[in-house]
């Protein structure tokens, strides 16, 4: 499979001494997060965060999912996620979502759990912590989880009817394709048979002692991570771990976890099929490669990886957004990103999906594919690349502009990825210089090189999926003349891009100061200036978000004074009003003038109000300004904005990669 290891080591070759580059330092971890390992082998991660005060959330991941699981057991480690919440050592039955509920964490919202193909993680979020002992009890709640489940044989056989009616209402049209299609998806590897709901079968025939040995074997120690962050007591809360779980013990032989690989697949895999549920056509082309290698994700290649890999995918989505605008364009939309292919973390892909217009979708394969072919033969312009390096920056900069103020859900995801497959966990600072630093210094090259290398072939590797729904008046090409398709757009002969850009300031000529006739305190700590035009305005600073200023004003108005001839302009008036540009912008123009502003600005109609609503950074705020006047006083004639509503739009992308705990 195609290796990217080695890309990367060139494009640091090209940063740093090429003796670094073999032998790349790890990124400093935040050292406000405390890690442990105790004597047993679970590891812990602790840290103190008072975003929201007074809370905390509690998590434990197990490196076990449905992968792990012979043919006989395919579905029991779905089962044992459910089994958690039925009974443990010190919170028998349903006590322990009594209790939870009873301080303010309600199940399926703050107390869940998912399994996936090689992982199964719970989480008890928004803790209240001013009572010392909603600490110690969730805690104890992780303990159990970890090696003391009751797995009484009545409450087995109640989850076996739960999980039945999960399967039922998880069975949707893209579910069934994929679970018909995964074995093609997936030759000669686990994963094609290893849908994390299982088989009902297993499910429902499975005896008690049969999950009981399973949970034994796997649910221990050395491959448990417990991450705790919040409003807390960094000593006391190592504490109580060493005290609730030291004495928990790993099975004889231990269980080792092991990482199943997706082989090459030395000729193309076309899967094409149908449902009577399935909304619109969907396809999809993967470009399979294997991911980083474990021993550079807690290095600086990490984040070199991510920015390569952001820029380009946001450059190439800027392209097939501005051609689904075109009337022409067989294809309503398309994007791509990079990331796990479908099921499994030992595979990556670079992936390209698209929603053809009904009747036109291998043309749209091939008008996807053709833009695909003009990157490799043209690269992309300087300017694109660096308006996606402005909008990455910006965006890494906002979070790092509200970095003493960033909740406890920031942090918990973070660990758990070290957790699990060995992610970087540096300090905010730290990443936002390091990101700085890599995208400054990264040339065209990299970005360029790198698109190349992850498309390089159709032929080995490479994966193409597509959805169809299946009526009497839609026709499904056959996967030979996909195939086709495929062949003629990547190996058309293009001409460069050219990128259109406008230069122009937002506003010509800056409107004429009015001035403040009146400044008085107002209710809930606002002040009130009164300007001369007649117009009110209400002024608060808050200290909740560093990185964020909210702005809305409405007036008189709405929907209700227009006359019923202008109904449907009225349910078209806000998206039309996004979809189009401002002064002298069209939409496509105002998205590439705004790249690496964190700002926005939106008009809308409510019953008896006009409204006018953003957000931006503090650095931003004159834009958001300008956005206001003109979403007043200029909206564009943007014909083309316009007319591309008249199209269907894309709903989703069909994933399916977790279930989640769900009670009748």
């Amino acid at each position: 499979m195609k290796k990217i290891k080695f890309l990367l080591l060139l494009v640091a070759t090209a940063m740093i001494a090429p003796a670094a580059a073999q032998q790349m330092p790890p990124l400093p971890i935040d050292p406000a997060v405390k890690i442990g390992k105790l004597d047993n082998g679970l590891t812990y991660y602790i840290r103190h965060n008072e975003e929201p005060k007074n809370q905390a959330n509690f998590y434990i991941a197990q490196k076990v999912g449905a992968v792990q699981e012979e043919e006989s057991q395919r579905g029991l480690a779905h089962f044992l996620e459910h089994m958690a919440f039925n009974g443990s050592e010190h919170f028998p039955g349903n006590s322990l979502v009594k209790y939870c509920e009873r301080i303010g964490v309600k199940f399926g919202q703050n107390l869940n759990a998912y399994t996936s193909t090689d992982e199964t993680v719970y989480n008890i979020d928004d803790v209240p912590t001013t009572d010392i002992t909603n600490v110690d009890s969730c805690l104890l709640i992780l303990s159990d989880w970890s090696g003391r489940l009751s797995l009484e044989g009545e409450e087995i056989d109640k989850e076996r009817g739960v999980i039945h009616e999960e399967w039922r209402m998880r069975s949707s049209a893209s579910q069934r394709i994929l679970n018909r299609q995964l074995p093609l998806l997936y030759p000669g590897s686990r994963y094609g048979e290893r849908m994390p709901i299982g088989l009902m079968s297993v499910i429902d025939n499975f005896s008690y002692d049969f999950l009981r040995d399973y949970y034994h074997k796997w649910y221990h120690p050395s491959l448990q991570g417990i991450v705790v962050v919040g409003d807390i007591d960094v000593d006391y809360v190592e504490g109580k771990i060493k005290e609730y779980f030291s004495d928990i013990k790993n099975p004889e032989p231990e269980a080792p976890y092991e990482f199943y690989p997706v082989p090459d697949n030395n000729e193309p895999i076309y899967c094409i099929d149908k449902d009577k549920e399935q909304p619109q056509t969907v396809a999809e082309m993967f470009f399979k490669h294997e991911p980083l290698p474990a021993e550079l994700r807690g290095t600086p290649m990490l984040l070199v990886q991510n920015g390569i890999t952001q820029v380009i995918t946001t450059v190439l989505n800027e392209r097939l957004e501005d051609l689904a605008k075109n009337l022409e364009c067989p294809f309503v939309a398309s994007g791509s990103s990079d990331d796990h292919y479908i099921l499994s973390k030992t595979c990556d892909a670079f992936t390209i999906y698209m929603l053809p217009k009904p009747g036109h979708d291998t043309e749209a394969v091939k008008a996807v594919m053709t833009e695909v072919a003009r990157v490799r033969q043209h690269g992309f312009t300087t300017t694109e690349i660096q308006r996606a390096k402005d909008e990455f920056i910006s965006r890494i900069e906002k979070i790092y502009d509200n970095r003493t103020k960033q909740k406890n859900s920031f942090y918990c995801p973070q660990y758990v990825r070290h957790f699990l497959e060995g992610n970087a966990i540096p300090d905010i600072e730290t990443e936002y210089q390091y990101y700085k630093m890599l995208l400054q210094q990264l040339p065209d090259e990299a970005f360029n090189g790198t698109f190349n290398e992850l498309t390089a072939n159709i032929d080995t590797n490479f994966v193409f999926l597509a959805f169809f729904p299946e009526k009497d008046d839609v026709t499904v090409p056959s996967a030979a003349a996909f195939r086709a398709a495929v062949e003629e757009g990547f190996r058309a002969q293009t001409e460069a891009f050219v990128d259109e850009v406008n230069n122009d300031p937002l506003i010509a000529s800056l409107p004429k100061p009015v001035k403040v006739a009146k400044e008085s305190a107002a209710d809930f700590g606002y002040t009130k200036w009164t300007l001369k035009n007649g117009a009110n305005v209400y002024f608060k600073k808050t200290d909740f978000n560093d990185s964020q200023v909210l702005f809305v004003a409405r007036s008189k108005g709405g929907s209700s004074k227009l006359p019923e001839s202008d109904v449907y302009n009225v349910q078209l008036f806000g998206n039309v009003m996004a979809s189009t540009g401002v002064g002298n912008f069209t939409g496509t123009e105002l998205t590439k003038k705004l790249a690496g502003k964190q700002v926005s600005c939106n008009v809308a109609l409510g019953e008896n109000t006009d409204i006018i609503q953003g957000q931006s950074t503090p650095k931003d705020l004159r834009i958001l300004f300008e956005l206001l006047y003109l979403g007043f006083q200029g909206p564009s004639n943007d014909v083309d904005g316009f007319n591309n509503l008249h199209s269907p739009t894309l709903s989703h992308r069909p994933s399916i990669t977790t279930t989640r705990a769900t009670k009748p």
